[in-house]
């Protein structure tokens, strides 16, 4: 390189140095939050220097020092660089972003669980509010907010600015509690200790309807019900295992003495599903309506409140019973003795009832209809339902009377012109032989044939699980093209299975497949029948579909709702058209 042109470019990488070398030291002051006084830059030293200017001249901004100003970030001189800009504007707006952010959290700071614990640790502050849903509130720390606590014990030691509360659960005010606001206990105790600090009101309502007053009842809560199963194993719960015990005794008592009302009221659910669900669909309806009559009439209260829950009761220990016996005889046969069959029913049943949400659903399910059960066979009658395909009986005629006249023998003689034995031989000659009239000749009519009965569409083959699956999964798309609202979708769906059903048999997806549904006693389907196997689908889904997969286990190929209804699936021969 050239000797001038090398010391021409250490001169300016010199003098660079010299001019930039304050920027970059005031920078790191400011980084580092000491207090030094910035070097003035080469411009400014003149105009520090300089006498102080006339009155009538305005002094520049920059001439004071950043650190002098009041608010750095209000000083803005065209003189000032821009490192000092940025530097004195940052510190201004940190501050008023980091309030705002947690002004908007305060609101959305709230602990809730559900089913769970809350819990508020002694060194923690929860802004909101603590909730717990079907679990219990402790609180050690600091709650902004409310402490809330429903179906579950609500426990404080520690300070709450709001309400504390607890619904069907205890509050328990522990020595280091303070509440500002009120305490409040429905269905539950407040226990609180004399150093507890409650700034409001302390109320205390209904109490005694708590869970969790009894450790059986709790147990059971938090093992059984709180999981969705009426049955459970755990601490506390002997006394809950020996009743049900006891109400089996009582049922096997019940199919001893009563064995043909037992068969009686389970065949009532197969013979007449539809009669029987409808039947417990509208006592239900009615009983809250028929509680307040025999209220308002002041002489059935008795009635109302004795001889009403008593019948309900009767009716649905009964109907459990026979539904029990049932469902054994169909695992282990008909022949199989009421006592025995119950005894397999309840077994099936109790081992379902271990299943979560499945098990509660099932238990209400069992319940109602054994007390449609019992209610239908106590007002229908014991004969026994013509079975489906059957022609009526027909009446005996009575045995033809015998034809007017000698007898056989008699008559034989007289057309021989035989002479009776009783005439003498000697008069046998005079009498001359005796010819009877000519009988008119008689056609000889063969019975007519009977009629040929005409074939039952019932007793065409059964349509099987898949081929319905597919044809109910092309109704569901074509109703879900014209109706997205669930709501809206679950009513059109309902509307449309009942009325193509009503007057075509089947559906667009049955018609593709050939399917159609039928009564299973082989009358004509009627508006009635068609309802309830809509409304009756609902069913068979909301147990998680086990209605409808009960087609590919059940012998007739009938899903629930085809049971409820008595109606049948079938496939129907080749040339016949639903259109």
């Amino acid at each position: 390189m050239n000797p001038k042109l090398k010391t021409l470019t250490l001169g300016l990488l010199l003098a660079a140095l010299v001019t930039f070398s304050p920027v970059v030291f005031a920078a790191d002051s400011e980084k580092s939050g000491a207090a030094v006084t910035p070097t003035p830059a080469l411009h400014e030293v003149g105009a520090a220097e300089a006498p102080a200017a006339p009155a009538a001249v305005p002094a520049p901004a920059a001439a004071t020092p950043p650190a002098a100003a009041p608010v750095p970030a209000a000083a803005a001189a065209p003189a000032t660089p821009l490192h000092e800009i940025g530097a004195t504007a940052s510190p201004a707006e940190k501050p008023s972003g980091d309030s705002r952010r947690h002004h908007g959290d305060e609101d959305e700071n709230d602990r809730v669980s559900v089913d769970g614990t809350t819990y508020v640790g002694p060194n923690e502050t929860v802004e909101g509010n603590a909730v717990a849903v079907m679990g219990p509130v402790t609180v050690d720390g600091v709650v902004r907010g409310n402490a809330v606590a429903v179906m579950g014990p609500n426990t404080i030691n520690g300070k709450v600015e709001g309400n504390a509360v607890a619904v069907l659960g205890d509050l328990t005010l522990g020595p280091k509690a303070r509440v500002d606001g009120n305490v409040v206990s429905v269905g539950g105790q407040v226990i609180r200790d004399p150093s507890a600090v409650v700034g409001g009101t302390v109320v205390q309502q209904a109490e005694g309807l708590s869970l969790f007053h009894h450790p059986t009842a709790s147990s059971w809560w938090s093992h059984g019900l709180s999981k969705g199963r009426p049955f459970a194993f755990g601490p506390h719960l002997h006394l809950l295992w020996i009743a049900n015990l006891c109400i089996v005794a009582f049922y096997v008592v019940l199919a001893l003495l009563f064995p043909g009302g037992i068969r009686k009221c389970g065949d009532t659910l197969e013979r007449r599903p539809g009669v029987v669900f409808l039947t417990g669909f509208l006592a239900v309806l009615g009983m809250p309506v028929l509680f307040i009559l025999l209220i308002v009439t002041i002489v059935g209260i008795p009635v109302a409140f004795v001889v009403l829950p008593l019948a309900i009761t009767a009716c649905i220990l009964f109907g459990k019973a026979a539904l029990y016996s049932f469902v054994g005889r169909k695992i282990v046969g008909e022949q199989m003795h009421p006592v025995l069959a119950l005894l397999v029913g309840a077994a099936v049943f109790i081992a379902l009832c271990f299943i979560p949400i499945l098990g509660l659903m099932l238990w209400f399910l069992v319940t109602f209809l054994g007390f449609a059960c019992a209610l239908t066979a106590l007002f229908t009658s014991s004969k026994p339902a013509t079975p489906a395909g059957t022609p009526p009986a027909v009446a005996a005629q009575p045995p033809a009377a015998p034809p007017a006249g000698p007898p056989p023998a008699a008559a034989a003689a007289v057309s021989s012109g035989a002479v009776p034995a009783e005439v003498p031989p000697a008069l046998a000659e005079s009498v001359p032989p005796v010819v009877p009239p000519a009988a008119p000749a008689v056609a000889a009519i063969a019975p007519a044939p009977p009629p040929i009965p005409p074939v039952s569409e019932a007793a065409y083959a059964k349509a099987g699980f898949w081929i319905r699956i597919a044809a109910l999964v092309v109704d569901v798309i074509l109703v879900a093209i014209i109706f997205h609202v669930a709501s809206l979708f679950l009513l059109a769906i309902a509307a449309y299975g009942a009325v193509l059903w009503r007057y075509k048999g089947a559906t667009i997806g049955g018609i593709i497949f050939g399917l159609k549904v039928v009564r299973a006693d082989n009358r004509p389907m009627d508006w009635v029948t068609a309802a309830v196997r809509a409304l009756a689908c609902f069913l068979s889904l909301v147990v998680i579909g086990l209605g409808f997969l009960w087609i590919a286990f059940d012998p007739e190929k009938r899903a629930w709702h085809d049971k409820i209804a008595g109606t049948v699936v079938v496939c129907l021969p080749k040339g016949i058209s639903l259109v």
